[in-house]
C-alpha cells in the first residue's frame, strides 16, 4: 500500500424526491482511498452503502459534494467523459454476474476493450486470466460456466483494463462459500499484489475480514472505521448496530 490517494470523496450527499417525500442517502460523506488499499462499506440495510460507492465511482450523481478520482473532480466532466472515466479508470464487479450469454467468456473479458476498439496487452490478459482460473474456460459461454466461474469471468472483465480502482458491490452475494473466498482472495491479490484500489460493499462479515479497513455507514453517514478487521470483530460492531449503538 502507498500514501497515493486514488479515489476521494469530500462532504458526498444524495437526495431523494422532493418536498415532503425526501430521501436522504448520505449525508456529507468524506473518505480517502489509497492506491493498494482493499477497503470494505458496510452497514445495516438502508446505510447508503451502495450509493455511496456508486457516487464515488460515477455510477450516480451526488448531490453535494465532490467525488474524484484520480484528481479528477466527477463533477467537472461531460456526460461522454465521465462514460470514458468509468471504461479506462475503474472497474465494476456486481451480485448479477451482468455476462452477455452470446458471447463466449473471453468477449465478455475484453469486452470493455472492445467497445473502445482497443486491444488487450496479451501479458496482462495472461496473467489476469491465469490468476482467475479460466484459461481453460475461454472459449465457454456462461450458461456453460459455474457460478464461481462466471464471478471471476466478471473480475477479469473488470480488471482488462488496468484500472485505477475497482468497485464490487456485494460480489459474493450469488455464490457459494467455497467460490466467494476464492473471489475475496483474488480480490485481496488486486490491492496487494497488483497495487490497485479494491472498495468493496458487503454484509458479510466474513467478507469484510479479508479487507485491509472496514468503514461503516448508518442512515447515510460514516459511524465508524476499522483497521485490520476480522470476522468477529466485525460481526460485534455490526451487533451494535442492531442494538442501536451507531456512533463509537
Amino acid at each position: 500500500m502507498t500514501d497515493q490517494v486514488v479515489a476521494e470523496a469530500e462532504s458526498l450527499g444524495k437526495v431523494y424526491g422532493q418536498g415532503g417525500n425526501t430521501v436522504v442517502a448520505l449525508d456529507g460523506v468524506s473518505a480517502r482511498f489509497r492506491r493498494g488499499e482493499f477497503t470494505a462499506v458496510m452497514g445495516p440495510s438502508g446505510s447508503g452503502k451502495s450509493t455511496f460507492t456508486h457516487c464515488l465511482a460515477g455510477l450516480d450523481t451526488p448531490s453535494s459534494g465532490r467525488a474524484r478520482i484520480g484528481g479528477i473532480d466527477l463533477g467537472s466532466l461531460s456526460e461522454r467523459e465521465l462514460t470514458r472515466l468509468r471504461r479506462e479508470r475503474v472497474g465494476f464487479v456486481f451480485q448479477s454476474f451482468n455476462l452477455l450469454p452470446t458471447l463466449t467468456a473471453w468477449e465478455n473479458v475484453v469486452l470493455p476493450l472492445s467497445m473502445s476498439g482497443r486491444e488487450p496487452d496479451a501479458a496482462w490478459a495472461e496473467r489476469i486470466v491465469g490468476a482467475m482460473g479460466l484459461a481453460d474456460r475461454l472459449d465457454h459461454r456462461p450458461a456453460q460456466l459455474s457460478g464461481g466461474q462466471q464471478q471471476r469471468v466478471a473480475c477479469a472483465r473488470a480488471l482488462i483494463t488496468r484500472p485505477e480502482l475497482v468497485v464490487a458491490d456485494e460480489p459474493t452475494g450469488n455464490l457459494d462459500s467455497r467460490s466467494g473466498a476464492r473471489l475475496l482472495d483474488l480480490l485481496r491479490l488486486c490491492a496487494h499484489e497488483w497495487d490497485q484500489t479494491v472498495l468493496m460493499v458487503t454484509h458479510d462479515p466474513v467478507a469484510a475480514g479479508y479487507a485491509d479497513r472496514v468503514l461503516f455507514l448508518a442512515d447515510g453517514r460514516l459511524v465508524d472505521s476499522m483497521d485490520q478487521p476480522t470476522a468477529d470483530r466485525v460481526l460485534d460492531r455490526m451487533r451494535r448496530f442492531d442494538a442501536g449503538q451507531e456512533v463509537r
